[in-house]
C-alpha cells in the first residue's frame, strides 16, 4: 500500500505507530493510500486534533487510533503508558478515534463536498499493537484489532478487510466503488503535492527585514568605539559603514557641528537629505570651498579612501577644530576599493593619517549583499565583502548579447519577469558601464520614457513606481534591490576592476549582468587570474 509521507518522521516517538506504518505499507494493495499523522486544525473538544492514519480505500474511508504498550481502564477512565508514566486520564480510543473521524468528515467537505452526498462511506478501527482489550459494550469486534490478531501486523490486512465490511453495511448511503477522481480529489485536500517557489517580492521582503536587523546591531559598534576621539573604520562594500557613519553625524550633532563629507555628489545629496540637522553640514568634497574658514566639532568622511591624497587631507585638516592631529573625526574607508583604483589612493596619505587615530576593521558582517553576490564579486576581483549575513538569494544572471538593441530586448523581458514576480520598477536600477545616457542600450528600450535618472532623483520624494538609470560614479555609495549592470564593453573592465566591484556591489538580492561580445571572455580570464593568484588584490 502507498502510504505518505513514504517515510516515518523521526519524531514520531510511538513504536506502535512505526510497526503499523510499516505493516501498511508491506500490504499488496495497489489501489488504497494511507496517510499518516493527519492533523485536524479544529475539533469539537481539543484545540487542535490528529488521526493516526487515514486509509483511503476504493470502498470507503478507514480511520485508524493506534496505541502501544500498556493500557489501563480504571472507574470509566482510561490511562495509557508504564506505571508511573501514565498519561491520562482520557476518553476511550474508540470516542477518540469516532470523534475524529467526524470532525475529519466536516473538513474534507468544504473541500471536496458533503461526503454523505457524494456516497462516500467511513469508519474506524482500534489497535492495541501490544495488549488485548477485553471485550466491552463500547466497541463491535469488527472496530477493533488487539495484538493476538494483529500478530505484530501481519493481521493488519484482515484487520482491515473485516472493519470496511462491517462498516460498509452502517453506511447505507454508501455508492462504492469510490470513484478514483473523488478519492485524488481527497488526497489532494489532505495531502496535495505542491512545489511552490516563493516570488521575487516575497523575497525582497525577507531581506529587507534582515538586513533591518543587520544594520541595527551594526549600532553596537558605535557605542564599542564612542570614546574614542579619532577613529579609521575599514570594510568592504555592505557593511554599514556609510550608515554608522549617519548615526554617528546624528549623535556627535547633539553636542556640537558636525561636517560629513565624500567625493560622490550624489552620495553628498542623498546624505543631506537624510541628515536634515542645523548641527549637521553635508557637502561633497569639491564644494568644501563653501565652508572654508570654518572650524566643525566633528568631521566625518566616507568613502575615505576616495580622498586619501595630501591634497584633501590638508583641506580636511583646516575644517575640524584640533586639525588632524587633535580634533575630532571619523574615517571609513573601503581596503578593496583602495587597492582596485590605486590611481586615487597615495599610500603615504594613508600612512600620515593612520597613527593619528584608532584603526578599527576590517568589519566582517556584510549587511547589504546575498550570498551569491559576495561569492560572484570576489571570484572576479577577490574582494572581501565580508560574511554576507543576510543569507541565501538568486543567483547572478549573465546574459549574452549580441548588441545595444539586443541588450535592450533581453532587459525588458528581464524587468517584466520582475513586475510579474510582484517587484516595483523603483526596486530596479540599470547601472551603465559606459556612463553614457545617449548611447546607453537603456534608450532603446520600451520603458525608456519611464526610466528615471538617478541624480534627478536622489535626494527627492520620488514616489513614482519607475526605474532608475545611472553611471556606475554617481551609483558609489548607493544600494537598491535589483542592479542590472549594461552597457558593458571589454574594454570597461581593462584596468577597471574598481567600477565592476562597485556595480556588483549595489544590488541587495539580485545582480544581472548584460555581456557585450567578449565581455564573457574576459570576466573569465579575470577569475581564472584570482584563482592562479595573478589577480590584483592577490
Amino acid at each position: 500500500m502507498r502510504i505518505i509521507p513514504s517515510e516515518i518522521s523521526g519524531s514520531t516517538e510511538s513504536q506502535a505507530e512505526h510497526s503499523v506504518f510499516a505493516a501498511l505499507k508491506a500490504i499488496p494493495d495497489a489501489h488504497s493510500v494511507a496517510l499518516h499523522a493527519v492533523h485536524l486544525p479544529r475539533h469539537h473538544k481539543k484545540r487542535v486534533g490528529e488521526v493516526d492514519f487515514v486509509v483511503i480505500t476504493p470502498d470507503m474511508l478507514l480511520f485508524v487510533e493506534v496505541k502501544g504498550g500498556r493500557v489501563v481502564h480504571r472507574e470509566g477512565q482510561w490511562f495509557f503508558g508504564p506505571p508511573g508514566r501514565e498519561s491520562g486520564p482520557k476518553e476511550s480510543p474508540f470516542a477518540q478515534v469516532s470523534a475524529a473521524m467526524h470532525e475529519f468528515d466536516r473538513e474534507i467537505g468544504a473541500h471536496v463536498g458533503n461526503l454523505r452526498d457524494l456516497g462516500v462511506p467511513s469508519g474506524y478501527l482500534v489497535i492495541t499493537t501490544d495488549v488485548d482489550l477485553p471485550r466491552t459494550t463500547e466497541y463491535e469486534p469488527e472496530q477493533y484489532l488487539g495484538a493476538t490478531e494483529y500478530d505484530g501486523g501481519r493481521g493488519l490486512a484482515r484487520g482491515i478487510e473485516r472493519a470496511i465490511r462491517f462498516w460498509l453495511t452502517r453506511n447505507r448511503w454508501a455508492r462504492t466503488p469510490v470513484p478514483p477522481g473523488l478519492r485524488k480529489k481527497m488526497l489532494d485536500a489532505v495531502r496535495p503535492d505542491f512545489d511552490l517557489v516563493p516570488n521575487l517580492k516575497a523575497r525582497l521582503t525577507d531581506l529587507d527585514v534582515v538586513f533591518e536587523r543587520l544594520t541595527n546591531e551594526q549600532l553596537d559598534r558605535l557605542d564599542e568605539l564612542e570614546s574614542n576621539p579619532r577613529l579609521v573604520w575599514t570594510g568592504g562594500a555592505g557593511t554599514g559603514k556609510t550608515f554608522l557613519a549617519a548615526e554617528a553625524a546624528r549623535r556627535k550633532s547633539a553636542t556640537g557641528s558636525v561636517l560629513f563629507t565624500c567625493a560622490s555628489t550624489t552620495l553628498a545629496t542623498h546624505m543631506g537629505r537624510i541628515l536634515a540637522d542645523d548641527a549637521i553640514t553635508v557637502l561633497p568634497v569639491d564644494r568644501l570651498d563653501e565652508v572654508r574658514g570654518r572650524a566643525f566639532d566633528q568631521l566625518i568622511v566616507d568613502e575615505a579612501q576616495d580622498l586619501m591624497t595630501f591634497e584633501h587631507l590638508g583641506t580636511l585638516d583646516e575644517l575640524v577644530a584640533g586639525g588632524l592631529a587633535e580634533g575630532h573625526w571619523i574615517f571609513m574607508s573601503d581596503p578593496n576599493n583602495q587597492v582596485l583604483a590605486p590611481d586615487a589612493y597615495d599610500p603615504e596619505a594613508w600612512e600620515y593619517l593612520r597613527p593619528l587615530g584608532s584603526v578599527y576593521g576590517p568589519m566582517k558582517r556584510n549587511c547589504r549583499n546575498t550570498v551569491q553576490i559576495v561569492k560572484q564579486v570576489h571570484f572576479y576581483t577577490g574582494a572581501d565583502l565580508g560574511v554576507a549575513s543576510a543569507g541565501e538569494g538568486e543567483p547572478v544572471r549573465f546574459v549574452d548579447v549580441r548588441d545595444a538593441q539586443d541588450e535592450a530586448t533581453a532587459l525588458d523581458a528581464y524587468v517584466n519577469e520582475l513586475v510579474q514576480q510582484g517587484v516595483s520598477p523603483r526596486d530596479v536600477t540599470l547601472l551603465s558601464a559606459s556612463g553614457d545616457w545617449e548611447s546607453s542600450s537603456a534608450r532603446l528600450s520600451q520603458r525608456a520614457s519611464k526610466i528615471e535618472r538617478f541624480v534627478d532623483v536622489v535626494g527627492t520624494d520620488r514616489t513614482k513606481h519607475r526605474p532608475t538609470w545611472s553611471s556606475v560614479a554617481d551609483f558609489k555609495g548607493h544600494e537598491n534591490h535589483v542592479v542590472c549592470l549594461v552597457d558593458l564593453e571589454p574594454e570597461h573592465l581593462e584596468d577597471r576592476l574598481d567600477a565592476l566591484y562597485v556595480a556588483w556591489t549595489r544590488a541587495r538580492a539580485q545582480l544581472w549582468v548584460a555581456c557585450r561580445p567578449e565581455t564573457r571572455q574576459v570576466l573569465k580570464k579575470l577569475g581564472v587570474a584570482m584563482l592562479t593568484g595573478k589577480g590584483r588584490l592577490k
